[in-house]
């Protein structure tokens, strides 16, 4: 598997590190998106093996690639030239949109014009969000793998309600002292570290990322992939919720995958090939600038 390492800065000047996957020179790509741009997942980062997994079979079949880092890689990390913490624990999801931009920028200055967003687990979070909150032309396509459902109401009407409300509250209170940058070990919806105030950003009442919600302001194709063995609060039923509720997609649909667990991760030559095969599936539209 050879790739180009590569680094973009993002608008706040913050070095994102990725791999361009050039396409095979022997193969044309099936259909209108001629690059993609990928993310991962919670605590990932670009080299994760979904994201080069899927990056390295689409790119034998004639796609660009580009794995990227967002600000919230890994858990937590420094910025040598600043001191500051960023990383997982710390991200305020609504930011990432300058790092998918960024990525985008790339794919384009490179020459490609019908792009295509890809992201599992979180990262299917971050492309969503952006194809909902984002007037962005250069983006063909969208592409969620295993989204994660943040609705404050959703797991308050759950039967972890009791646990994720003791949570909230914890966080709530480390903000009301000043300590919004505080880390503790959360259990729900997903086992990680946490600040207070990217808990709260992710799960708080305000609800900012509830996919569901936000799913009718995309307005471009989207093909949402589901495991069947994702049965967690967080994950369950949310493929064919988060495709139904996108009604002003021009193309919106999903797949589960029969056996497949988060990210599809123990699957992921089907999921490569579930996602070729929709991808050939597009119709070519014009390049709109």
């Amino acid at each position: 598997m050879l790739v180009d390492l590569i680094s973009v800065n993002n608008a706040d000047g913050i070095r994102l590190d990725g791999a361009f996957f050039a396409p095979s020179i022997d193969t044309e790509p099936t259909g209108p998106v001629d690059a993609i741009l990928l993310f991962h997942g919670s605590r990932g980062n670009f080299s994760e093996p979904n994201t080069r997994t899927m990056a390295e079979d689409l790119r034998q079949m004639g796609y660009a690639c580009l794995a990227l880092n967002t600000t919230a890689h890994d858990t937590v990390w420094n910025d040598a030239a600043t001191g500051l913490n960023y990383g997982n624990a710390y991200e305020i999801l609504d930011e990432t949109r300058g790092d998918i931009n960024a990525g985008v920028d790339y794919l384009w200055d490179a020459g490609y014009r019908r792009i295509a967003l890809l992201g599992h687990s979180m990262g299917a979070v971050r492309v969503a969000y952006y194809a909902a909150t984002q007037a962005d032309r250069r983006v063909a396509a969208v592409i969620p793998i295993s989204p994660v459902r943040l609705s404050y109401a959703y797991y308050m009407s759950s039967g972890d309600s009791q646990e994720f409300s003791d949570l909230i509250r914890r966080a709530q209170e480390l903000e009301a002292a000043g300590n919004g940058r505080e880390l503790f070990d959360a259990h729900f919806p997903i086992k990680q570290l946490f600040s207070a105030t990217s808990y709260l950003d992710k799960h708080g009442p305000e609800e900012r990322y509830n996919l569901i919600n936000l799913a009718p302001k995309i307005e471009i194709p989207m093909f949402v992939v589901g495991g069947s063995l994702e049965t967690h609060t967080r994950l369950l039923n949310m493929a064919k919720d988060l495709a139904d509720a996108a009604v002003n997609s021009p193309l919106a649909g999903y797949v589960i995958i029969d056996g497949g667990e988060h990210s599809i991760a123990n699957k992921k030559k089907e999921s490569s090939t579930t996602v070729l095969r929709w991808l050939a599936s597009l119709t070519a539209q014009p390049a709109k600038v």
